[in-house]
């Protein structure tokens, strides 16, 4: 028979939560991100996991419309979905569960990878009064790995992304796979648009802080196996082992629409910043010169997708 001593009076025991108490903790306890919206899709709830994935915490959020210029939901071809394309504004319709794979804008200004799934939210006559979306990010495990290599001196300071000399000697290797064993390599070449022009119209700094948006957006959208190098002053260089033609070229137009449908705060301004990408793939004969000449020579910027009915008008960033 226990002591006394140790059985707790009742008036000492925890307080567990009750009703929507309940509800909260559960919901904060878990991996996903959770936001729940009412018919207006305004935000009423933010659980802990959407702040930790998005930055913004719940009291920035609760309250606002998620159709407003928060996450900025797009699709693949850079398309914006918070117009009548929204999974919550579909649901909200026809009560059908939704599932996609979209990218959402980071409170940093980055873009990122998520899988969405999005369900109806119903009262007790089987009304539709609001929904629920659930979120996770869909980086590539592995990309993290890169950062063991920080206390070797492999990494740029400012961006994250390894350094060109680790990039050339990471392309050296791949080349030697291409030349022995017939494994392609694909190359994809990020140039900033108009770098000094930025600089001359926001000043010194900006082009730092330019470089390490897209660093983020480009890191998060990237294969566990690639590598993303910084070559310069405004450019980066991707290596991606594998791929085709199509699929590196399909990459880099990829990694180009989510660059500049990301969004860099400066001094309260928000910025779009304009870049061109090419790629290429291993051929025959080829050098790490003749490859990175034929991106070059490929390099573009991205087509913006075109408006559609619903979506909602971005603001004006920087322009040429």
């Amino acid at each position: 028979m226990a002591h006394p001593d140790t059985v707790p009076h009742p008036s000492a025991a925890p307080r567990l939560p009750q009703g929507a108490e309940l509800y909260r903790a559960l919901l904060d306890q878990i991996d996903d991100g959770v936001y729940l919206v009412d018919r207006e899709r305004r935000i009423q709830y933010w659980n802990a996991a959407a702040e930790r994935i998005t930055g913004y915490l719940a009291h920035e959020v609760v309250g606002r419309r998620c159709q407003s210029d928060l996450l900025m939901h797009r699709d693949e071809e850079g398309n914006l979905l918070c117009g009548e394309h929204c999974p919550l504004a579909a649901v909200i319709v026809d009560g059908q569960p939704k599932e996609c794979s979209v990218s959402l804008r980071h409170k940093n200004g980055h873009c990122l990878p998520v899988a969405v799934r999005a369900r109806a939210l119903h009262d007790g006559a089987g009304a539709i009064v609001g929904a629920v979306e659930m979120f996770r990010s869909a980086v590539a495990p592995g990309r993290a790995a890169v950062r063991a290599l920080e206390p070797y001196g492999c990494l740029d300071r400012s961006t994250g992304a390894v350094t060109r000399q680790y990039g050339e000697m990471q392309a050296a290797q791949r080349m030697a796979e291409w030349q022995r064993f017939g494994v392609p390599m694909g190359w994809v070449r990020l140039q900033m648009e108009q770098p000094e022009d930025l600089e001359h119209r926001y000043g010194g700094g900006v082009l730092e802080a330019a470089m390490m948006l897209i660093a983020h957006t480009l890191d998060g959208n990237l294969a566990s196996g690639d590598t993303l190098a910084r070559w310069g002053r405004t450019e980066f260089r991707i290596i991606v082992p594998g791929g085709s033609q199509a699929e590196v070229a399909d990459l880099a137009r990829r990694l180009a629409v989510l660059v500049e449908s990301s969004n860099l705060e400066w001094w309260g301004d928000p910025l779009r910043v304009n870049v061109s990408a090419g790629s290429a793939v291993t051929e025959r004969g080829d050098s790490l010169e003749s490859l990175e000449l034929r991106a070059a020579c490929r390099a573009s910027r991205p087509v913006p997708a075109p408006a559609r009915p619903g979506d909602q008008a971005e603001t004006t960033f920087f322009k040429d």
